[in-house]
This record gives C-alpha cells, sequence and structure tokens, in this order.
C-alpha cells in the first residue's frame, strides 16, 4: 500500500510515535492543570478577574521568549532543548500542590496563595516560550517529507483527542478526588511525556550561525500588510477572541448560573473540542478556500451568535450544544486562515509568517481571557458575555463591509500581491 493510501504510514515510526505520545500528554497535562487552577482559585476568591490573570501572566514570558526560542532551536540542538525543557515543566504541578497545601494548612494568605499560582504559571510561560519553537519544529525531522500530510493529520487528530479527554477527565478528578490528586495526575502525564522525548534516537540538525532576528521579521510584517486577504483574516481571528472568549468564564456559567459541578465543568470546557473535531471530518471533503472571505464571514457570524445565545442559556444541555456549535464555526474559521497561511506566503516567509500568526493568535487568547474575566468583574458574567458577543459581530460587519471586493477576488491575486508590489 503506498503511503499516500496508509493512513497509519506515520505511525511505523518510531520517534513520531513518542512525540505524539509527549503532546497528547502534554495536552492532557496542561488542561487539566489550567482548569484546576482556574476552578479552585474561583471557588476560593469569587473574583473572576483571577481567571484572567492566569492567562496574562503565562502570555508576558511567552511573548518575550518565543522569537528568542525560535533562535535557539535554529542555532543549537532542538531536540536537547525540549528534552530539558519539557522535563523542567514537571516542577509545575509538584509546586502548586505545595502552595494549595501551606493554604489549607493557613500557612499562606489567599493573597500569597494567589502570587505563588502565578508564579508558578510565570515559569510555564517561560519554559514554553523556550522549547516550544524546538518542540514545532522538531516534527518534520522524524518522518520522511512524503509523510508529511498523514504526520500533521495525526498530530491534528491527537490534539483535539487530548482537548476533548482533558477536560472530560479534569472534570471527573475534581469532583471525584479533588485537586491534589488532580494536580499529580497532571504531573504523571508531564512525567510520561518526558521520558518519551528521552527516548527519542538522538540526531543532528543544521544549524544557522547568524540569524537576522529583526529584519526577518520585518520581511514577514511587510508581507501581511500588503495582503489584504491574511490580513483581515488575522484581524477578524483576533476580534473574535479578543472579544469572543468566554471558555475563562465557563467556571463561573458552570457554578453560578448553570448550577453544575467540576463534572458539568469538563464537559462545557470539552464541547468546543468536540464541535472541532466533527467539523473537521465534515470538511474533510470540502474546499473552503474557493470562496474563503465568504466562508470565514459565515463561520465568525454563526460564532457570534452563538455567543449570545449562550450568555441567554440556562440549560446545561443547551449551553453544551452551543459550546459544541461554536467549536464548529471556530474550526472552519481557523482550516481557512491557516490553509491561506500555507498558500499565499512565498516558500521563503512561511515560517515567519506563521510565527507572527502564531504570536498574534496566542497573545489575543490571552488578553481575549483577561479581558473576558474583567469585563464580567465591571458588568457581571451575562452582560459582560453579551457585549463581547456583540462587539464580535459588530466588527465581523464594518470589515465585510469594507472588503466587499474580497467576495469576488481569486486567491491568485492575493498569491502575488507581495511578489508584485516589492518588484
Amino acid at each position: 500500500m503506498s503511503s499516500s493510501s496508509d493512513f497509519f504510514a506515520a505511525l511505523r515510526y518510531r520517534d513520531f510515535i513518542l512525540i505524539s505520545v509527549n503532546q497528547l500528554c502534554l495536552t492532557l497535562a496542561i488542561l487539566i492543570q489550567e482548569i484546576v487552577v482556574a476552578y479552585s482559585l474561583y471557588q476560593l476568591s469569587k473574583n473572576p478577574l483571577m481567571l484572567g490573570l492566569i492567562g496574562i501572566v503565562e502570555l508576558i514570558p511567552f511573548i518575550l521568549l518565543s522569537f528568542f526560542g525560535g533562535y535557539i532551536a535554529d542555532r543549537f540542538n532542538r531536540q536537547t532543548i525540549l528534552k530539558y525543557g519539557f522535563s523542567l515543566t514537571c516542577i509545575i504541578p509538584l509546586l502548586l500542590i505545595l502552595v494549595f497545601l501551606l493554604h489549607q494548612q493557613q500557612t499562606i494568605t489567599l493573597f500569597q496563595l494567589s502570587l505563588s499560582i502565578f508564579g508558578c504559571i510565570f515559569c510555564l510561560g517561560i519554559l514554553r516560550g523556550i522549547y516550544s519553537p524546538a518542540f514545532n519544529s522538531l516534527r518534520c525531522f522524524l518522518v520522511p517529507e512524503k509523510m508529511y500530510s498523514h504526520a500533521n493529520t495525526w498530530t491534528a487528530l491527537i490534539w483535539q483527542l487530548g482537548a476533548i479527554l482533558g477536560p472530560l477527565i479534569a472534570g471527573l478528578l475534581l469532583h471525584q478526588f479533588g485537586r491534589y490528586i488532580s494536580l499529580g495526575i497532571a504531573f504523571i502525564f508531564l512525567l510520561i511525556g518526558s521520558i518519551a522525548i528521552c527516548s527519542m534516537q538522538p540526531r543532528n540538525f543544521p544549524s544557522i550561525n547568524n540569524l537576522p532576528i529583526i529584519s526577518s521579521m520585518k520581511e514577514a510584517i511587510m508581507f501581511i500588510r500588503h495582503n489584504r486577504l491574511i490580513l483581515w483574516s488575522m484581524l477578524l481571528d483576533l476580534s473574535t477572541v479578543l472579544f469572543g472568549g468566554i471558555l475563562v468564564l465557563l467556571p463561573i456559567f458552570a457554578e453560578d448560573i448553570l448550577a453544575t459541578d467540576a463534572e458539568g465543568l469538563g464537559l462545557l470546557r470539552a464541547a468546543p473540542a468536540i464541535g472541532t473535531c466533527i467539523m473537521t471530518f465534515i470538511l474533510m471533503r470540502s474546499n473552503l478556500i474557493n470562496h474563503a472571505w465568504r466562508n470565514m464571514l459565515i463561520a465568525l457570524i454563526g460564532l457570534g451568535c452563538c455567543t449570545l445565545l449562550f450568555a441567554c442559556s440556562r440549560l446545561l444541555w443547551l449551553s453544551f450544544t452551543l459550546l459544541v456549535l461554536m467549536g464548529a464555526f471556530d474550526s472552519m474559521s481557523m482550516i481557512i486562515r491557516q490553509t491561506l497561511l500555507q498558500m499565499l506566503p512565498p516558500k521563503n516567509l512561511l515560517g515567519r509568517v506563521a510565527a507572527i500568526n502564531g504570536i498574534v493568535v496566542t497573545s489575543g487568547n490571552q488578553i481575549g481571557a483577561f479581558q473576558s474575566s474583567l469585563f464580567a468583574r465591571l458588568f457581571s458574567t451575562i452582560p459582560a458575555t453579551l457585549l463581547g458577543g456583540s462587539i464580535c459581530l459588530l466588527f465581523v460587519g464594518v470589515s465585510a463591509s469594507i472588503n466587499r471586493d474580497l467576495l469576488k477576488s481569486k486567491i491568485k491575486q492575493h498569491k502575488h500581491t507581495f511578489l508584485t508590489s516589492h518588484k
């Protein structure tokens, strides 16, 4: 059977299996840790602002170190960077267990507990900022080039599997065993992920002695600026994550509005990933790029409308269904944007454009989480969600009005925009 028709071809490579195990363990551990910390902090403080601060605290070092992490990954052995960087993350859940125990014994105050948790999350952001570029650029060395498609498909499926199972496991563990056992399970997942990375075959990588970071990034920024389809697709996505992000508020919806427990929170948190998986399989035979701008507008209108309906829901099953739909619409937007980022930039700009997009998406998600928690603090949860969804729909409407010509333009026109403007 040829590699093109053998869906399991990539899994015949031992190191790809090991990095896939690492990816699954990381996703499970991070989501379990995130839900335990968010749920516990809100229960103890009843302050929605705490939920947004968690993301901001991790974002700051991640953004500051991402460019340098890419430089380090290109200059030194990325497998060694990943091995040591990832192994250090195992310490984080153990530190969280310690500070929660100290607070339970009244050794530290709630304020000191919050500062200690933010310190742990900040350290996690530092580690991820350093090893994430090495992790993301390692896969292409583990399988032959003809296997890239198979490997990417498995990578996406494994990530979605972790995104579904992680919240469900976290909710079940929290409800049945409490935060200490839950964080202990997160530690075990990270330990298994570290063992998988350390078990990979040592290899050497091509290195770059001099990498002009600033000038390289300027060229990528100029391309994005001159390519309206990519620019506005990124701006639309940014508006969605800045004002339509409600995942950070799910602990509040679960406890105060839907009157459910930790298991209900886990179910709600897993719902968007379920929607993403369903939509991914539906779209496997569809080509959203034929009408990229139109389809992106439809997806984000659907996402905004579901956000407004979610704010009004008082039924767990209805809220779950709306979150599934939100995940489905978001996956449409994500697939279009990622395909554009692969098709339109010149080959020598692909990595840098992807890096900028990654920073925009990551920072947008975390700032959006902070914004949502701040609005919830100022206006209460439901008005904040209604306001955020309304702003998203307004921005979609303005974007559609400004860029009417994009509805009829062809992909080839945008593919040559940067090249022709710099002749």
